[in-house]
């Protein structure tokens, strides 16, 4: 069982035993339902941005964020153009899910899952 494997069955299984404790505590299954929903949602968003992280969307955009200190002067100058091939193959690469990714996204949905079964 990998890292995130783990995490992502001891969070869902953490929610599962908040969620039986409030029901024992008195809570109505709509609003544990409603809060497990919500995590879920939350966790699918860190999912999702864990992917853009590693989506190189800002490729070819480096010379406008240079630092003023540089010594080299040998980088682009904010009027040159990039190379067209080098921001091509890093747009073109794979998708990168890496593993904070998996986990948002599996507990995530497993969350949801639970949130609507609890509201059911």
């Amino acid at each position: 069982m990998n890292s995130w494997q783990r995490w992502a069955t001891g969070t869902v299984a953490a929610g599962v035993l908040v969620a039986l404790v409030m029901k024992l505590l008195g809570q109505p299954l709509m609003v544990i339902g409603n809060i497990l929903f919500l995590v879920g949602l939350a966790l699918i968003v860190f999912g999702a941005i864990c992917v853009l992280l590693k989506g190189h969307l800002f490729t070819g955009w480096r010379h406008l964020f240079r630092r003023q200190s540089r010594k080299d002067k040998e980088d682009l100058m904010p009027g040159e153009k990039v190379e067209v091939h080098h921001v091509a193959t890093a747009k073109n690469a794979p998708i990168v899910v890496n593993a904070p990714a998996r986990f948002g996204l599996i507990s995530g949905t497993c969350y949801l899952v639970l949130g609507i079964v609890f509201t059911l």
